[in-house]
Parts: structure tokens; sequence; C-alpha cells
């Protein structure tokens, strides 16, 4: 369509690398795209996760409750590489090239760590009744 052009640059003790640039009609594309935000920002989740979980009455507490500890360690590994994310951030938003760009990269930033800790919460939260759950039935 002729948005973009590329071109092979040689790299010393690398493989030569390919280099992509907008065209002047993939620059206009690119900003119509950007200047027409969605009706709906809030995006539908299908989660398979937490359809398992609304069907869990058919699986035993303990199952359900490793499988909620994933979970939680997954998002831990996510908050781990969101602060390498971060720090990168810090490091472009010193170049001026990237000191406007990084701006808005952390708003992005600042959401996922919200969304991070809300995951671990509900995680801790749900460990929590599971295991409440387990005592009362042990001593019905």
């Amino acid at each position: 369509k002729g948005l973009i052009k590329s071109k092979v640059e040689p790299q010393e003790k690398r493989p030569d690398r390919k280099v992509y640039k907008l065209t002047k009609g993939g620059k206009e594309t690119f900003l119509s795209w950007l200047n027409k935000f969605p009706d709906q920002l809030n995006e539908a989740s299908r989660s398979r996760f937490l359809i398992r979980i609304f069907f869990s009455s058919k699986i035993k507490l303990g199952e359900l409750a490793f499988e909620i500890k994933r979970y939680k360690k997954e998002i831990e590994e996510e908050l781990r590489c969101l602060n390498e994310v971060e720090q990168w951030i810090k490091d472009y938003s010193r170049e001026k090239k990237f000191k406007d760009d990084a701006f808005y990269w952390d708003l992005i930033v600042q959401k996922e760590y919200k969304s991070i800790a809300a995951g671990i919460e509900w995680a801790d939260k749900c460990l929590q009744l599971i295991e409440q759950k387990k005592r009362k039935e042990k001593r019905i």
C-alpha cells in the first residue's frame, strides 16, 4: 500500500538489519487512526481463566487454589518485567528525541501497575476465601 518503506543497513559483527520508515501517506494514515478513538474504550474481556473459576464448583478447592497461585505468580512476573520497562522509559526520556514520548509511555506503565496490583490483591483475597471455605467444610 506504500505506507512504509524499508532499507537494509549493514552492521559490523551482526547480521544486516532491516529499518522501516513511514512514508508521507503512512504518517497521514497513522495520524488519522490515532485521532479516531473507538466508541468503547474499555474492551470486553473473555478470560478463559475467569470462566473456569465461574464453573469451579465442579473441581476441588485445592486445584482452584493451585491455579490462582499460578495466576498470582504470572502477574508477579509481569510486575518484574514492568519494572524493567519503567527503567527503559526513564533511560529513553534522557534522550531529547524520546522525551515527549516517554511521558505517554509512562501513562501506560502506571495503568499496568494498578492492574497488576489489583490482580495480586484479588488473588490473595480468593486464596483467603478458599482457605475459609476449606476450614468450614472440614467442620461439617
